[in-house]
């Protein structure tokens, strides 16, 4: 057994993972750390924390997405403790239960009016990232990121292999978020030669020349000032997935493109209007019963 404070647990933990871990996910470990962690256990020892503190502390949380993002943190740096030093004393993230989160429904944009923003934004700035994000499902950080060297220009096809990120002040490129983010995925005729329009004759570097967060804050006031239909950049990617989705695409296909482990992710996650396509497997039914 040693004598071991969770502050010197916490930052011995940083220490290793900076080793291999992302920018962008080191910085969410920080900010549990800092605003979540430090003032409830930093100064605890490890063998002193008990089930019931840890499992009053989240009940604690106003917040359910708050005390998840708290709690995952306290179980990594806690389990990985244990695990380096070989202590053998209970873990106390065992069974502790989490508050319900609320059913996310995220605001989505119907293709009539995409079609309208889309129009309404041609030549500003940041109109090649959301070109990008509105017909390819990309998350902000990759349609920021997407260089003229990743598409094919006659076929189309975008290779997604990277992210844009700003971390503390700077504006810096990571790999994809997982294994299956890096995809290819195919534009549509009318983005392809918007985006052609828009590269001229440059040959290299990313198109939208902004970093992901000036995009979002200079679309949102764009729209707002233009009275456009608008939703958050993440949610262009919400549009595509439900849009895609009521159109006839199936939902395998879906989660493919948006680079889903699972295709339950996609369904839980962006997918929320389903009644175009119950009704479409009850027009199928009958029209099958009919026969």
């Amino acid at each position: 057994m040693i004598e071991m404070l969770f502050k010197d647990a916490a930052a011995e933990y940083m220490a290793d993972k900076r080793k291999r871990l992302r920018a962008t996910t080191l910085e969410g470990y920080e900010s549990a750390i800092r605003c979540h962690l430090i003032s409830q256990w930093g100064d605890r020892e490890i063998d002193s924390i008990t089930f019931e503190q840890v499992q009053e502390w989240i009940d604690e949380f106003d917040h359910a997405g708050a005390a998840e993002k708290a709690y995952k943190t306290f179980r990594q740096i806690y389990r990985w403790i244990l695990r380096r030093h070989q202590l053998r004393i209970w873990d106390v993230t065992q069974g502790v239960e989490l508050p319900q989160k609320p059913t996310a429904r995220r605001p989505t944009l119907t293709a009539e009016q995409e079609r309208t923003t889309l129009k309404a934004i041609v030549g500003q700035p940041f109109e090649p990232a959301v070109l990008l994000g509105a017909t390819l499902g990309l998350r902000r950080c990759e349609a920021c990121a997407v260089r003229i060297e990743d598409i094919d220009w006659r076929s189309g096809w975008v290779h997604v292999r990277r992210g844009l990120h700003v971390v503390k002040g700077e504006v810096i490129e990571t790999g994809c978020k997982t294994k299956l983010s890096d995809r290819r995925l195919k534009l549509p005729r009318f983005a392809l030669e918007r985006l052609r329009a828009i590269r001229g004759a440059r040959r290299s570097g990313r198109l939208c020349q902004l970093d992901p967060n000036t995009v979002a804050r200079r679309f949102a006031s764009y729209c707002k000032r233009h009275e456009l239909p608008h939703v958050p950049m993440t949610c262009l990617r919400h549009s595509w997935a439900t849009i895609s989705l009521e159109s006839g695409a199936a939902i395998e296909d879906i989660a493919v493109a948006l680079g889903h482990t699972t295709v339950n992710t996609a369904m839980s996650h962006y997918l929320q209007s389903f009644r175009t396509v119950v009704a479409r497997a009850s027009d199928m039914y009958a029209t099958a019963m009919e026969r």
